[in-house]
């Protein structure tokens, strides 16, 4: 029975139900009820997890389809149609029926305001439980804290200056206890990692997940750590630190929402957050990922490169996740993504293959070339010429088809392009091979196994590879796939480092050592300065700005292209974004791909543009529903809405 019990609470845990123990009550009675024993507060626990949103769901998280990052061909909605995320990216934000609406609940966004009261409720009776040890109730109230923090912070990602809900008000209150005010960014921010310290410091959280046949995705120190480094790395950023764009948006008492004064001191202060999570981490056993699944038979170092790549993604708890939630929505991320390889695959309309959420061409191109640097920087790369069609040059076999025609912007890229990203003759690993020099490789022409003739389709011409594990595979004998679960990562350990790097170098004239150490780390893992030694180096020797990485402006530059590469498609890309204040300038660009409806390769090989879309200032923080306004009549809507 107890074992039954664990079994369940995981599940909670890693698939994150929110049906599952929805039964958190409405009456003090119950309440005392659902504490009255620690099998019923472990339940109460799973409650609080269960809100955590589903970071792989493309309808649910902004950061996987709302941005640039990825386009949807919802041309064809039959089998699967992004009405919500996707929305927003075309610019379809509005606030009468606000897409993904996490303050109040509706279209794909569940009302996060209930997530933490009922970690208040938790709070407020887990003491009351007899049969836990003092230990055991010192994590969870750890836990419940963090979270607690999280539902806060994941509210003002979105709308910048939040209500503070510390404690749940009773109704006996009165009306104005009741209709909360939302708060100046700096006070919730302050809020936030004072929970967050409160939870460390307690002890209560394990350094490093035991149990883990039936506690992996629980918190931990590494991880609570994580998280405020990362809220603290927001909190320094343009977007909150000395933002002048909103000059009328003030609190009751005419206190600015967002602070537009810059303050050098929050740097520092994401500086050594980002630096007490690392040593956290790294003491709880945490490291960059390298492959070490068991292969059936031999690949080159080329393939277990892009395995090392693939894998720290799609490997379950693999040493480099800081913290992530599995769920059921990863098995239909892969499908969403997956490149059909195969004609059975094509004729079958395999339920979970449709191919339609898609990296564009603007993401192709932000890749390093295989020299380390931006293709437009890169003086050995033709890039005026990259549109071109040309046959694979000697030393791709690993990435794309032999003698197969394919653009140049193909050719001479770094690893990382060919791990994410799949596209037109480029290979696609997968266990199903009999070796990595027989892989699959995509056909992405109209008409072709992978192209325009299905109903869903590549809109862009490009594939998400990365987020798709290399086992999951689908074969024609057995009609059947294999179903590959993962937890989908929330932060990890590179991305921790590239935040460090980044508040180092704004907390400094020029960039240091130490500056140079944590981006390096991050670029050894994916292969590149090889050659040279060191992306200073690098620089010197392959770009037209030769002196990039000795500025401190040109080293922002730097770490801000190697998060948007490393951190690629897993809903990063829009967060970074807004927080540097860059959505103005990447999110007005047309949306780009190959006119993938096109079989000829001339007519295939076309740059089309698939959709302009519109981002303004008020798109930074989105909008509180009109009827929530109403009720609560002491509530700012978010600005020029």
């Amino acid at each position: 029975m107890k074992m039954y019990k664990y079994i369940i609470l995981l599940n909670v845990l890693l698939v994150s139900s929110c049906d599952y123990l929805d039964i958190i009550p409405d009456n003090i009675a119950t309440i005392d009820m659902a504490f009255t024993t620690r099998a019923n507060a472990e339940k109460f626990l799973a409650t609080c997890y269960s809100y955590v949103p589903w970071h792989a769901s493309v309808y649910k998280n902004p950061g996987m389809a709302a941005g640039d990052e990825t386009w949807n061909s919802a041309e064809k909605t039959f089998y699967y149609s992004n009405s919500t995320a996707f929305a927003i990216a075309r610019g379809l934000q509005n606030a009468n029926s606000p897409y993904l609406n996490y303050w109040s609940g509706g279209n794909d966004g569940h009302n996060l305001f209930i997530a933490i009261r009922d970690c208040n409720i938790f709070l407020d009776n887990i003491g009351n439980v007899k049969d836990i040890t003092s230990s055991e109730q010192d994590r969870w109230i750890a836990e419940v804290k963090v979270l607690k923090a999280y539902f806060h912070y994941f509210l003002m990602q979105l709308y910048g200056p939040v209500p503070i809900i510390d404690r749940n008000i009773d109704v006996s209150e009165g009306q104005d206890a009741v209709k909360v005010l939302r708060r100046p960014v700096d006070e919730v921010v302050k809020f936030i990692a004072s929970l967050i310290d409160e939870a460390v410091a307690s002890e209560g959280l394990p350094v490093s997940i035991k149990a883990e046949t039936t506690e992996l995705g629980r918190l931990t120190k590494p991880a609570a750590l994580a998280l405020k480094a990362k809220i603290l790395t927001l909190a320094a950023s343009p977007l909150f630190n000395g933002n002048p764009d909103f000059p009328d948006y003030l609190d009751e008492n005419k206190v600015p929402y967002i602070n537009p004064t810059y303050d050098p001191a929050k740097w520092a202060t994401a500086r050594d957050a980002c630096k007490a999570a690392i040593d956290a981490a790294e003491e709880g056993g945490h490291a960059l990922y390298e492959f070490d699944d068991y292969l059936p038979y031999g690949v080159s170092d080329t393939t277990l490169l892009e395995l090392t790549i693939r894998n720290t993604i799609t490997a379950k708890f693999n040493r480099e996740l800081i913290w992530g939630l599995g769920n059921n929505f990863v098995e239909t991320l892969q499908g969403i993504v997956n490149a059909p390889l195969t004609a059975y695959q094509q004729g079958s309309q395999i339920s979970w293959t449709k191919s339609m959420q898609n990296p564009t061409l603007d993401v192709a191109e932000q890749f390093y070339s295989n020299n380390g640097v931006p293709i437009d920087e890169d003086i050995t790369y033709d890039y005026e010429n990259r549109y071109e069609v040309d046959v694979v040059p000697e030393g791709h076999e690993y990435y794309i088809q032999k003698e197969f025609r394919t653009a140049r912007l193909h050719f001479n890229r770094e690893p990382r392009f060919y791990a994410d990203l799949g596209f037109d003759g480029g290979k696609w690993f997968t266990l199903e091979a009999s070796s990595d020099i027989n892989s699959y490789s995509i056909r992405n022409k109209a008409g072709e196994t992978a192209g325009r003739a299905l109903d869903n389709f590549s809109i862009t011409g490009y594939f998400c590879k990365k987020l798709v594990n290399y086992k999951l595979i689908m074969t024609s004998s057995t009609h059947t796939g294999s179903t590959i679960k993962y937890p989908f990562p929330i932060i990890r350990l590179a991305d921790l480092y590239l935040m460090y790097a980044e508040a180092l170098n704004e907390c400094m004239d020029a960039p240091n050592d130490e500056v140079y150490r944590y981006v390096q780390l991050v670029r050894d893992k994916a292969g590149l300065d090889r050659e040279t030694g060191g992306l200073v180096a690098t620089w010197k020797k392959y770009s037209s700005k030769p002196d990039k990485p000795l500025l401190k402006g040109g080293m922002r530059e730097i770490i801000q292209r190697e998060r948007l590469i490393e951190l690629a498609l897993e809903g990063q890309r829009f967060f970074d974004l807004r927080r540097w204040r860059l959505s103005m300038e990447y999110l007005n660009r047309p949306i780009r791909g190959w006119n993938v409806s096109e079989s000829s390769e001339t007519g295939y090989y076309q740059v089309r543009h698939i959709y302009f879309r519109k981002f303004t200032p008020r798109d930074y923080f989105w909008p509180v529903r009109t009827m929530d306004l109403y009720v609560n009549d002491r509530l700012v809507q978010s600005p020029l809405w």
